[in-house]
């Protein structure tokens, strides 16, 4: 009797580990995901030094959010095709066609970051900015593209293409950690500038506002006349905020990245055609995995009448209820339609496979779910762009305003942490993930209250609180990883609710994060750039001081 237990236990091991698939397909599926966002996250970690050198300075980071919100065309691209063919799975050639030129935009960003053009007598990153437009495209088609080709395998991978898109932020940010920010140093130069900044009342001046295109330099001008028997001049003495790039220049930086994208390729071919991963592929069009526990559920009448449910084995036809026949927003209504009469007719009780009943819990493993209502499908999507609008594009555009003012080193810590910890909350919704809408809800309402500490911190730069305490610093990437933790682990459990729903709610899940990305991107871009309520301060602002004596 002894040695039974410890056998049953064995067994009850190996039985635990055999349901959440194999390892190695684990590991080619997170490999595959690397390359989603691995650019765009390499932009922001490398923004510390970004900023510093090139022409935009301090609203870079919204730049780039709206100019990678472009990338939405890719998406909307995307949906099209499937709108127009419903029967052809366009996910398998997109994703090739999306790792080859992400990997090749990595490449090509390692040589061209620097380069700049004038336009409108302003100077911008044209190379950069491009790059990240088409970048943008083809990773924004990975919120769709990526997850519908995760229907081709069974429904236990998913929680592992989320796992490596927040490793496609790890890694770059691990690079820049070893990397390091950097340095600034405000140097003195002294010059004699043109007559026509000399003061009218020939006393001394004090600019303090400079130039667009010197402003990212960080110029700080004092000045001191002098007068001769000949004429006046004005001794000018310049702190300029000088950049050094660190030993694993940028250069290096996005190759490495590169590099990252060929073994996605390689993962990805390999997930395709090696024997092995074949025999966990399911097929898509019967939706056989459309949920985790298809056994323990039951169908709804009218669904049964419709024919959108076998009458004996309770499993979808024809793709989970999805005729290829019809329009797309038939399909997902159709799909969202299945109503929960069954749960109601068992007090709201799933069947186990022992025919007892068993209370849904809130927060559970990945082997139980149930049928979502429509409206409860919709309210989730609604949350999932909540969501992508605050954590995924407002907050980024505005980080710079929450950190830097207490320190290139905070910020270098933010944008660095932030990272680190969305592959964190991914791996543990491989384990647990929030179930019900009421669980989210909370967990959503949890998120945007830290974030609201982000953007207040932001809104008061460049004298946020603590801004001279070590604790300011240290509160506020502090916030910054509760708030990415809680809302990345959202997202992701909000993903795996309607991957249980099929493929198509899977489309639209990309979707809805896309649509949440685009409004925060817009919104961020124009209180940064045109409105102006967050504001910049100067690299040395210790050095702001008017100049007597000089040259004596």
């Amino acid at each position: 009797m002894d040695n039974e237990i410890p056998k049953t236990r064995t067994q009850r091991r190996k039985k635990w580990m055999q349901g959440r698939g194999r390892l190695s397909v684990h590991i080619l599926v997170i490999i595959f995901g690397i390359t989603s966002w691995s650019i765009m996250n390499g932009l922001w970690v490398e923004l510390p030094i970004l900023v510093s050198y090139l022409p935009e300075g301090w609203t870079l980071p919204s730049d780039l959010t709206i100019v990678g919100q472009f990338g939405n065309l890719g998406p909307l691209a995307f949906s099209l095709l499937v709108y127009l063919f419903p029967r052809v799975k366009l996910e398998v050639p997109a994703s090739i066609l999306i790792v080859v030129v992400l990997s090749l935009c990595a490449l090509l960003f390692s040589f061209l970051w620097r380069e700049t053009a004038t336009f409108g007598g302003s100077e911008y990153s044209i190379a950069l900015l491009g790059l990240t437009f088409v970048q943008s495209v083809f990773a924004a088609m990975t919120s769709q593209a990526y997850l519908a080709f995760m229907s081709h395998l069974k429904a236990r991978y998913m929680s592992s293409i989320f796992l490596g898109m927040s490793l496609s932020g790890l890694i770059p940010a691990l690079v820049a950690v070893a990397q390091g920010s950097g340095t600034v140093r405000c140097i003195s130069e002294k010059n004699i500038p043109s007559p026509s900044l000399e003061d009218s009342a020939g006393k001394n001046v004090l600019l303090t506002e400079l130039p667009q295109e010197n402003k990212s330099s960080g110029y700080i001008v004092a000045t001191d006349n002098r007068t001769s028997s000949n004429s006046t001049q004005q001794v000018f003495e310049i702190l300029k905020a000088n950049s050094y790039e660190p030993a694993l220049t940028v250069q290096h930086f996005f190759l490495l990245l590169f590099g990252l994208g060929l073994f996605s390729l390689l993962a990805l071919l390999l997930l395709l055609y090696h024997p092995r991963c074949r025999e966990e592929h399911v097929d898509a069009d019967k939706e056989e995995n459309c949920q985790l526990t298809s056994s323990t559920q039951k169908s709804s009448p009218e669904a049964l009448k419709n024919g959108l449910v076998d009458s004996e084995t309770g499993r979808g036809t024809n793709g989970g209820g999805i005729s290829p026949g019809t329009e797309l927003e038939d399909k997902f209504e159709n799909q969202l339609s299945q109503s929960t009469t069954a749960h109601e007719q068992t007090n709201g009780s799933p069947v186990n496979d022992e025919g007892k009943h068993s209370e849904t819990e809130g927060i559970s493993d990945n082997n139980s779910d149930k049928i979502l209502g429509k409206l409860e499908s919709w309210y989730l999507l609604f949350l999932l762009a909540w969501i992508n609008a605050v954590q995924t594009s407002f907050l980024l555009a505005v980080q710079v305003y929450s950190s830097l003012p207490y320190g290139l080193k905070f910020y270098n810590g933010a944008t660095k942490a932030e990272n680190i910890v969305d592959p964190i909350a991914c791996f543990i919704t491989i384990f647990i993930t929030a179930k019900t809408s009421k669980v989210i809800s909370a967990l959503t309402l949890l998120g945007t209250l830290l974030a609201s500490y982000i953007i207040t911190m932001a809104a008061l730069s460049p004298e946020p609180l603590l801004v001279d305490h070590l604790a300011g610093g240290i509160l506020v990437i502090f916030f910054w990883i509760c708030c990415t933790m809680v809302m990345v682990y959202t997202k992701v459990s909000i993903a795996a609710v309607m991957r249980s729903q099929g493929r198509l709610s899977l489309i639209w899940t990309g979707a809805s994060t896309q649509t949440g990305a685009f409004l925060g991107a817009v919104l961020a871009y124009v209180m940064v750039n045109h409105l102006g309520l967050f504001k910049d301060a100067p690299w040395c602002p210790d050095d702001q001081r008017a100049i007597s004596g000089v040259g004596e």
